[in-house]
């Protein structure tokens, strides 16, 4: 079932002007750390990828232990291992939390130079990423590869991150294109790509909702992405949101346009959007 989405969804992710990364931290409207629905759709999707490809998505190291450990004490239920075993290992632990979470779950461990570390990660439905490349790297280190981000963000990252205060949240919201609506866009699936073909109507708007909260004994971080798919053509519900969309598309360079897989469609999706 495809998620319903908030009237001022457009608004807030299409802003008005030319394209920037922007940093749109927040506090969160409603409490992320808690258990979902058993009969999510997501949930059932997270047993699939968790059991059939767990090295793909499932990456742990020892180290990261005092963090899962915080991670589970926000939810009311300990984490469960496999039946008649004792005490479950650290890396079941992890998947069990990820199998009754919706959002993809990402720990990162500080260290003494205050930078914060990949250690351990549950990402079942990644926008075409690969968890295993950006394991054992930093913050900065992973964003390496995004065109632009570091020179025009690293700062106000590194600073935020260094001054979030313990056991609060903070959220905000990421989008990409996409020609297909699957919530698991890992890069070794080969899922169709965005072409000078591309229609409005054929093209998906993947939302990444994003939290940040640090763990208050470990003083590592509890990284969420709650991914959510959407038909474009039934996002932009105004001509309003059409001029927003065009001017962001018109004005990403090319760097970015071709990073975030969008190049290829933009000047089709462009051109639809000023006939809306």
């Amino acid at each position: 079932m495809e998620p319903v989405l908030p009237e001022t969804l457009a608004e807030r992710l299409f802003t008005d002007g030319d394209f920037a990364f922007r940093f749109g931290m927040q506090r969160p409207g409603q409490e992320w750390f808690r258990w979902d629905r058993p009969e999510s759709e997501a949930l059932h999707e997270r047993r699939r990828w968790l059991s059939e490809e767990p090295g793909r998505h499932l990456a742990w190291t020892p180290e990261a232990l005092p963090l899962l450990q915080e991670a589970e004490s926000l939810f009311a239920e300990p984490a469960e291992g496999p039946a008649g075993v004792g005490e479950p290992l650290p890396a079941d632990r992890l998947k069990s939390l990820s199998l009754r979470w919706e959002p993809d779950l990402l720990l990162l461990r500080r260290g003494a130079s205050g930078e914060f570390r990949l250690v351990a990660g549950a990402v079942c439905f990644p926008s075409a990423w690969d968890l295993r490349e950006k394991f054992g790297h930093t913050v900065e280190a992973i964003h390496a590869g995004v065109p632009t981000l570091n020179a025009t963000l690293g700062s106000r990252i590194h600073t935020f991150l260094d001054r979030l205060p313990p056991g609060q949240t903070f959220e905000r919201d990421n989008w990409g294109l996409a020609a297909h609506g699957e919530r698991n866009a890992h890069p070794d699936r080969a899922l169709p790509r965005l072409t000078t073909e591309a229609t409005l109507e054929t093209t998906w708007l993947r939302l990444e909702h994003q939290a940040f909260r640090l763990l208050p004994q470990s003083r590592g971080l509890l990284f969420a992405i709650h991914l959510t798919a959407h038909p474009l053509a039934r996002v932009l519900r105004t001509p309003e949101h059409s001029r927003r969309l065009a001017s962001q598309l018109r004005s990403m360079p090319d760097a970015i346009a071709a990073y975030k897989g969008i190049l290829p469609a933009r000047e089709a999706l462009i051109r639809q959007l000023e006939q809306r």
